[in-house]
């Protein structure tokens, strides 16, 4: 697996519900495994991708499984809309789960400069590195609450199936409505169903708030980045005269405000480099993201004010699911507000003259 370490601070780690991107098949593999055939590495990497391809796979099962409910029942307004949540989410996700496959080198690369060039190790500015790592409690919230709905998917069928329709009953229910090409309410059959689409759709989940968790902690880390080169661009004077303080020429003091701004210059480019990257590299998938919960938002609204005789379970899972929604979509509008906000900042802190004053 790919996993690089700042060489000043060997502690560093993913935040740790970005684990399931690596479980999911979703986190790139590394180079050298990739290019030596006769090690173990590569065996790895061979059933790495064939576990990946996996999942892919099993999501879109499971949403084909979906989709012919959903054909099936176009006539009855409330079903179809309880179905296209769960069906729409999943097809978000294998979007998802296609592109962080597809793109596996883009994302290595990402990786590597976030390394590289914008992790803040705590004995460099324990300030920001603290503030940098509060920020991401949003995510471990979001973590939370989509590890509930995704539990209450998979366990309240369970529920109705030993406590109301019983062992025995012809139609038996399962954590989506599905529609399958075979008798699958019967025997080991239903079990191995039952596991199979319950798995698809923890995939699904997983990988939504794992993916979100990422993008938030490159971003949030980003923002750490600019607020410490503005630091640098409003004390540049005083690290200046500190530099200088045993020289009385001015043209060796005049030399180091441009060598000081030049390195802050570099670091500049470094960030916009980075910035550009990760636009590239999540803009699809997000714009995707925010369609989609839009409608999905409307949908369980419309379920929750209009539905009838529905199970309590019912209701607390559709509160979970809008409230993680509209959490989700807050959470990744404030932060690409905030990444925004601190490149105009320094844009308008050069632009404005603070520093072309001093030299």
């Amino acid at each position: 697996m790919f996993n690089p370490k700042p060489k000043e601070d060997p502690k560093y780690r993913i935040p740790h519900q970005c684990i399931w991107l690596k479980m999911n098949g979703s986190w790139p593999f590394d180079y050298d495994a990739e290019r030596d055939f006769y090690n173990s590495h590569t065996l790895y990497g061979m059933l790495y991708s064939i576990w990946s391809w996996y999942i892919i796979c099993s999501v879109g099962v499971t949403i084909g499984f979906q989709t012919a409910f959903l054909v099936s029942n176009l006539g009855d307004i409330m079903m179809t809309t309880e179905n296209c949540c769960t069906t729409f989410m999943g097809a978000l996700n294998f979007v998802r789960l296609l592109h962080m496959r597809l793109n596996q080198r883009s994302f290595r690369e990402i990786i590597q400069q976030f390394v590289d060039d914008i992790w803040i190790p705590k004995k460099y500015n324990p300030y920001i590195a603290a503030e940098c790592s509060k920020k991401m409690r949003t995510f471990r919230i979001m973590t939370v609450l989509l590890s509930c709905l995704i539990a209450m998917y998979c366990v309240l069928p369970l529920v109705i199936l030993f406590f109301d329709v019983g062992l025995d009953a012809e139609e038996k229910p399962f954590p989506y409505k599905m529609l399958f090409p075979y008798n699958a309410h019967r025997g080991w059959r239903y079990v191995v169903t039952y596991i199979f689409t319950s798995y698809a759709g923890i995939c699904v989940v997983t990988t939504l708030f794992a993916e979100d968790s990422i993008f938030g902690f490159f971003i949030t880390y980003t923002c750490g980045k600019f607020k410490i080169l503005h630091e640098r661009i409003d004390n540049i004077v005083i690290d200046s005269y500190q530099l200088a303080r045993n020289r009385q020429n001015e043209n060796e003091i005049q030399w180091l405000y441009i060598r000081l701004l030049n390195k802050i210059a570099y670091d500049h480019n470094k960030l916009i480099e980075f910035s550009n990257r990760l636009e590239m590299f999540f803009n699809p998938i997000l714009l995707m993201n925010f369609t989609i919960s839009s409608i999905l938002i409307c949908m369980v609204g419309f379920q929750l004010v209009t539905g009838k005789d529905m199970f309590i379970g019912d209701y607390v899972k559709f509160i979970v699911y809008i409230s993680s929604c509209i959490s989700q979509l807050y959470i990744l509008c404030w932060n690409g507000d905030s990444l925004i906000q601190h490149k105009l900042l320094n844009i308008y802190m050069i632009a404005t003259g603070k520093v072309k004053i001093y030299i």
